[in-house]
């Protein structure tokens, strides 16, 4: 069965896909000092660079199967996190919803293609940002968004 598992298509993040723990929930592995549930390090970046609009990807087995894990990224209390989800065109071609639980984000930018910050940062709506919770991310578009991590335990990011 656990085969099965880690051998299966799944969403990913910075090429990396979660897997939840079967026995133990994050939030009691943490509070109870339990090892082995997770690990702290979830990447900032994609390890991975591809052109994600690129429709000829779609079958690239490097690019479908991604790793499986419980990794998480630790957050300071009352830091500001910017996240970027670029949305692709492997397999799945759809509009993927993303939803914070407990904390409220900016939505700072939008666009078409590939996200580029060497040529988006500057046009970056900082004055006036739309609040949200929930945002769709379309089909070879991206979203930057941020906010701030001052809801106390385990922050988990859902994109369905």
């Amino acid at each position: 069965m656990w085969r099965a598992i880690f051998e299966r298509m799944a969403a990913s993040i910075n090429n990396r896909s979660f897997i939840l723990h079967i026995c133990v929930s994050i939030l009691e592995a943490f509070y109870r000092n339990i090892s082995g549930v997770y690990t702290i390090d979830f990447p900032d970046q994609p390890p991975l660079i591809f052109d994600y609009t690129n429709i000829k990807n779609s079958f690239d087995q490097n690019l479908l199967m991604t790793p499986k894990s419980t990794s998480l990224k630790r957050l300071r209390f009352n830091s500001t996190f910017q996240i970027v989800l670029q949305n692709t065109t492997l397999i799945g071609i759809e509009n993927h919803p993303l939803h914070l639980h407990g904390v409220n984000f900016y939505v700072l930018a939008q666009g078409i293609g590939n996200y580029d910050a060497a040529t988006t940062t500057s046009s970056f709506n900082l004055v006036n940002p739309q609040e949200r919770n929930t945002l769709g991310v379309p089909v070879c578009e991206w979203a930057v968004f941020r906010f701030k991590a001052n809801n106390p335990g385990k922050l988990i990011l859902v994109i369905i």
